[in-house]
């Protein structure tokens, strides 16, 4: 056996489906006949794998675009995709100045400090606008100050974040987009950016000329309503049982005897727990699938592994080794989240490094 399979098989393992992430790019670069699309690739991908996941992205669809959270995410994916275009939303620091320029990176210019800082550069930045979510972004006296100002700068993209994206009639999209508009009026030669995932489905009137989705990307869905058409699961990840035993009426499982038994039972014991991001909210009720059934897991999520009821004839096969499905096609992202009272996002960026990541390309035929 190679060591990579030792490996493998030393821990959880979650398959990523890379032709799916493709698929689910088409998909939402499609909902647009004018605006260009590019792929938020920050927390490692939503913890699907930055490298792995850009470069399938960045040779396989006409993607040149790609927006991380910091200059560390921006380096690394710089190190692998040589020529795409990467924004970094979090701008930037002064001692990061040289740092930009030599990986070649835009920063995301967020207060006028910043746009300071970046004033007399021929290499492009972007700015970011708050129109009211009050996180980064220039303020709207800010904004008023920068428009009435001579800039000095490569200006290359123009952007805003949407407070309410996921909630299709709620009142503070529509404030936001005309509040937005006039900032666009106010620079109508700079390309501009307002929607996530979700807001490319808010209509046309929000595409601009950059989309930027995220979550969708992966798989994961933002809103309360269905996925869109045509949005594919994106990966699985699957534990192994570690060891099977067999419990006396009144035994205990786990930290603090969350769980005991009323009867005499067999229980498994998973590789993963909260230091591979299968978190303490499973306490008692998380869910996977084996042996054709939805099983829960039963007392505490340990850091390295979690317990789980397999007492009755239809689990007389399971012996150690054999797989256990996490989330999947059985414990779907949905089912996970509500379990687990996680979003999809809180559920796809605590995948941890310990997790091995197997990545499933199949090249056009």
């Amino acid at each position: 056996m190679i060591a990579q399979d030792v490996l493998q098989n030393s821990s959880a393992v979650i398959n990523v489906d890379l032709n799916a992430i493709i698929n689910n790019y088409q998909i939402l670069s499609g909902r647009s006949s004018s605006a260009d699309c590019a792929a938020v690739v920050k927390a490692n991908a939503y913890g699907m794998g930055l490298e792995h996941v850009a470069s399938a992205i960045f040779h396989n669809t006409k993607c040149k675009i790609f927006f991380v959270a910091n200059l560390k995410e921006a380096v690394a994916l710089r190190s692998s995709i040589k020529d795409a275009i990467i924004y970094v939303f979090n701008g930037l620091f002064p001692d990061q100045i040289e740092c930009y320029l030599d990986h070649n990176i835009r920063p995301v210019l967020n207060d006028l400090s910043q746009i300071k800082m970046w004033q007399g550069k021929a290499e492009p930045c972007a700015i970011h606008f708050d129109t009211g979510i009050n996180r980064l972004g220039l303020s709207d006296q800010q904004t008023e100050q920068f428009l009435n100002s001579e800039t000095n700068l490569n200006l290359a993209l123009i952007l805003s974040h949407l407070i309410a994206s996921d909630l299709p009639d709620d009142a503070d999209n529509k404030i936001q987009l005309n509040k937005f508009k006039k900032i666009t009026d106010a620079l109508p030669d700079v390309p501009a950016s307002l929607c996530n995932s979700a807001g490319i489905y808010l209509g046309k009137d929000y595409h601009f000329n950059l989309l930027r989705p995220g979550i969708m990307l992966y798989g994961g869905n933002p809103r309360a309503l269905a996925l869109p058409q045509g949005i594919k699961p994106v990966f699985e990840i699957m534990g192994k049982i570690l060891q099977i035993r067999h419990l006396e009426t009144g035994s205990s499982v786990g930290y603090n005897a969350l769980w005991t038994a009323k009867k005499p039972s067999r229980i498994a014991l998973i590789n993963v727990g909260y230091a591979d991001g299968y978190l303490k909210l499973n306490d008692n009720r998380g869910l996977v699938f084996v042996c054709d059934q939805i099983v829960a897991v039963i007392g505490k999520v340990s850091m390295d592994m979690i317990a789980i009821d397999i007492t009755g004839h239809e689990f007389d096969k399971l012996m150690p080794e054999d797989e256990v499905e996490l989330i999947g096609k059985n414990i779907t992202l949905e089912m996970a989240s509500e379990v687990s009272t996680l979003g999809h996002y809180e559920l796809l960026t605590s995948v941890r490094d310990r997790v091995y990541r197997n990545y499933k390309l199949e090249a056009d035929t």
